[in-house]
């Protein structure tokens, strides 16, 4: 194989650096000067009502010496902070006094809220100590609380809500912020005596201001590992293991069915679930759920996709969201070895009869995952879920009208697996890592052997090393994938999935087997990164994917059969000056080629960014596609064609987020040398009149002209320059206007209301369709016009390739114009009504309409019938009790 020798080279890099050896920091150990808290013992109660006035408080030293990050880096904070640490055998106590000279600013949101326009402080606890992994508690002078988990290698997951409690008061010289933080909610080590992690942040929003305990300049890396130290912790237990959360949900449904003839258009149903967390170490904890429910969770985005690429939704279900950062495995090239969107997915086995009723979601019949990190460095995560077998009933009605009841399996009982381990060294300088993902089948029919395989399974390595204090980094991964199935299942594997082709007829490496079992294919990618200093940040990425990879079962995939090339050079300067605050400018350059060598993408951008010290900001991008490279899925699995050149401009400028009203515009412009083009425009506006509620507005808007969208194939042997197979694509305009709208109302700190609303109006107007004249261009011969008739009927258009004629040869082309009316969304009521026990009143609906063979946009049109449609409603009711036995 071509590319055999990259793949080996590939390989070894990570084992050439890693032989290199790190020698010792010049500066000795990073941490030495690292600033201490010292944590007392309370020898009373300690009631948490923000205010700090309880004796125990007295015996504590605060600790004042914050410093600027923002806007003055390297000085000291500007409004006096005092911080305090208490414990008992329960629970940490943080209590803060944050002097003011001016007023505080403050907003009401509900937990997790954004953190603009408002106040905040921020703890943050390195609970285990392994420079990687911490637990983020915030406040603001309201009382909103925020809680993440933090990693070194995915960032912050704000997904994690732990019981604790956090009270503030505010009054003329500042506020003050006390938290009981439950030593059961972290996890730690059972040693006797302790040293944790701490960071403390102090945001003021008027003056633009962010401050930490722990200082480290921008010219070096920071976080976790540059945390400062909580002392004196002894004799701490984890306390109570075991926390119950059951539920019951009433749903009730008002939806047309049309000709269902096997549902009510009104349906009412209740049912019962739970989600258990068990401590089963101070290391371990597992978490689990039984019939889980969703029905709180915001819909989707509506889209029209012409592609024959999937689109990737956000996971929002909290079980699947909660930890997901330890499961990042393989994401290069696009891919991705496990996207959780794909349990309890649509069934994907399709319905050959016109009167069905086919479930639009696969039951989760239950889910565990065990995670944690042990006290030597290695990080642990262990997925597990089944989900249901899924059929469709339907009825067959025969040609003498008589009718046959009857049902089809749709999606098989499945079960999905997932393990990772992690394992951190100096200090987290160095991380070395393993996944393996399994997806195993009940293929008990035909028609589920047909499509889906019965099993699929993926593995490998990972790691990121760091050396020269941090200056340096290199990280990859090298992942291999197995699939197995019956060979119809396979063989349409090969066909159909985007990023295989096997059947292109113009390639050498790879090559359609329709007696194949299964199929396997390894992807890596390696990334080396270099910090110098505080302003210059180049990075160089290398990677390739086999043509037989194949992890779309469990995870998501973009492409395999490609090898990767990027360079990325950023200058960035976070010191204010006379005119920013900040400025970056961001170099980029990519390039990718198939196993056969061809080129098939390249890619050239500058973007530069600044954010101005009125606390506005501005991006602008400039990129280009060079001529000279093919596509090889313009024509879905057809010979190459040339890809155009494309020249892309994109401007952004935004207001101060920090004011009752934000604003910002946004504008794309596309062009490319066969007359495509792409014009996009955007805006959003921000209302936040008062610090109770807040609204969001995000019209777009976007037309956009395509030279070849393709259609169909169709076999004839006299198609000679195509390898005797008739490429049919045609010129597309397509136009779409959405308006995305959020409202948010926080009545109290445990009482909101969010509306989301997505009106949605698409337009696609196709050519006259024609056919790809030969391999490698881009010029196409119009039916009608530069070859054969064409004649209009009913519903699209019978192509005659060789003229009209008796005995001539025909086939048919569908008429591909549409226009879709789309509005979507939802409103939920959150309350919590005890710590750790919530109830949800959730509304959806979802009304659309979708009229074929228009294809132009008409505003006024497309807007009453949109509103002519009829709604589908949906309304859950969610009550959820916490227990901690």
């Amino acid at each position: 194989m071509r590319y055999a020798a990259l793949g080996l080279l590939l390989a070894a890099l990570p084992a050439t650096v890693l032989a290199q050896g790190t020698p010792a920091p010049a500066g000795g150990d990073p941490h030495a000067g690292a600033p201490s808290i010292s944590a007392v013992r309370a020898t009373g109660a300690v009631r948490v009502d923000g205010r700090l006035d309880d004796a125990a408080w007295g015996a504590t030293t605060p600790a004042t010496q914050l410093t600027q990050l923002e806007p003055a880096e390297g000085r000291p904070v500007s409004e006096r902070t005092e911080v305090r640490v208490l414990y008992d055998d329960e629970a940490l106590y943080v209590g803060v006094r944050l002097h003011d000279s001016a007023p505080v600013t403050t907003r009401l949101g509900r937990r997790d809220m954004s953190m603009e326009a408002s106040d905040w402080l921020t703890v943050i606890l390195d609970s285990y100590h392994d420079h990687r992994t911490a637990f983020g508690f915030e406040l603001n002078p309201s009382g909103v609380r925020r809680d993440q988990t933090r990693s070194e290698e995915t960032g912050e997951d704000d997904s994690w809500d732990p019981v604790w409690v956090g009270e503030t008061s505010v009054d003329s010289g500042g506020w003050t912020a006390e938290m009981r933080i439950p030593f059961s909610q972290l996890r730690f080590n059972t040693a006797a005596s302790q040293t944790w992690g701490i960071q403390v942040e102090r945001q003021i929003a008027r003056k633009g201001e962010f401050a930490v305990l722990a200082f480290t300049p921008a010219t070096q890396p920071g976080g976790i590992p540059r945390f400062g130290h909580l002392e004196g912790l002894a004799n701490v237990r984890t306390g109570k293991r075991l926390e119950v959360l059951p539920y019951t949900v009433v749903k009730a449904e008002h939806v047309e069915r049309g000709d269902n003839p096997f549902r009510e258009d009104r349906e009412y149903s209740p049912s019962v679930g739970a989600d258990l967390k068990y401590r089963l170490t101070s290391d371990l904890t597992l978490d689990a759920t039984i019939n889980p429910d969703f029905g709180q969770v915001e819909v989707d985005p509506a889209e029209v996709n012409l592609s024959a690429i999937e689109t990737r939704f956000q996971e929002r279900r909290p079980f699947f969201v909660e930890g997901a950062d330890i499961f990042n495995f393989g994401a290069g090239g696009g891919n991705t070895a496990f996207y959780s969107r794909r349990i309890g997915r649509t069934p994907q086995v399709p319905v050959g009869y016109t009167l069905a009723d086919v479930p639009i979601e696969t039951r989760i019949l239950g889910a565990a995952k065990i995670s944690g990190r042990t006290r030597d460095g290695w990080s642990v995560g262990l997925l597990n879920a089944v989900t249901g077998r899924e059929e469709a009933r339907f009825i067959d009605i025969g040609a003498e009208g008589d009718s046959l009841r009857g049902r089809q399996a749709v999606e098989p009982l499945s079960n999905y697996f997932v393990g990772r381990l992690r394992r951190e060294l100096r200090g987290g300088q160095t991380v070395v890592g393993g996944m393996f993902t399994a997806l195993n089948r009940d293929l008990d029919e035909d028609a589920l052997r047909n499509r889906l395989h019965g099993a699929a399974y993926n593995g490998g390595v990972d790691f990121r090393h760091q050396w020269k204090n941090r200056e340096w980094q290199l990280r990859g991964f090298v992942s291999g994938s197995h699939i197995r199935g019956d060979r119809r299942a396979i063989a349409r594997t090969q066909l159909v999935q985007s990023f295989h082709y096997f059947q292109r007829p113009d390639q050498d490496e790879v090559r359609f087997d329709s007696l194949r079992t299964s199929l396997s294919g390894v992807s890596t990618e390696f990334q080396l990164s270099y910090r110098p200093g505080r302003h210059w940040r180049p990075a160089l990425l290398v990677g390739t994917t086999t043509p037989g990879y194949d992890v779309n079962d469990m995870g998501f995939q973009y492409r395999a059969n490609r090898a990767d090339l990027q360079g990325t050079l950023s200058y960035v300067e976070n010191r204010p000056g006379k005119t920013f605050r900040n400025y970056q400018f961001n170099g980029y350059a990519r390039g990718e080629w198939n196993y056969d060598g061809d080129h098939i993408y390249n890619n050239f951008s500058l973007t530069s960014f600044g954010q101005f010290l009125n606390f506005w900001f501005a991006e602008v991008t400039v990129g280009t596609t060079l001529p000279g490279s093919v596509d090889d899925k313009l024509t879905w699995g057809g010979p190459l064609a040339r890809r155009p050149g494309v020249f892309r401009m994109d401007a952004t400028v935004g207001s101060d987020d920090r004011k009752a009203v934000m604003g910002l515009l946004q504008g794309l412009v596309t062009r490319d040398d066969e007359g495509g083009s792409t014009m996009l425009m955007g805006a959003q506006l921000q209302l936040k009149p008062s610090p109770r509620w807040n609204l969001s507005i995000t019209p777009l808007y976007e037309r956009s002209r395509v030279g070849a969208q393709y259609i169909m194939s169709t076999a004839d042997a006299a198609a000679v320059n195509t390898f005797g197979r008739r490429y049919v694509l045609s010129e597309l305009e397509q136009t779409t206007l959405s308006l995305e709208t959020r409202l948010n109302v926080t009545f109290t700190t445990d009482l909101s209301l969010q509306v989301y609303a997505q009106p949605f109006l698409s337009s696609a107007d196709y050519g006259t369709p024609a056919e790809l004249a030969r391999p490698r261009t881009y010029d196409f011969d119009v039916y009608g016009e530069d070859v054969g008739d064409l004649e209009t009927v009913e519903g699209g258009y019978y192509v005659y390739p060789q003229g009209v004629g008796e005995g001539q040869p025909r086939f048919f082309v569908a008429n591909r114009d549409f226009n879709l009316r789309s509005l979507r969304g939802n409103a939920v009521l959150r309350w919590e009504w005890r710590p750790g026990s919530t109830l949800y009143l959730a509304w959806q609906q979802d009304r659309s309409d979708y009229a074929p063979y228009v294809g132009d946009f008409s505003m006024s049109r497309d807007r009453r019938a949109l509103f002519d449609a009829q709604p589908d409603n949906v309304l859950v009711l969610k009550v959820s009790y916490w227990l901690n036995p």
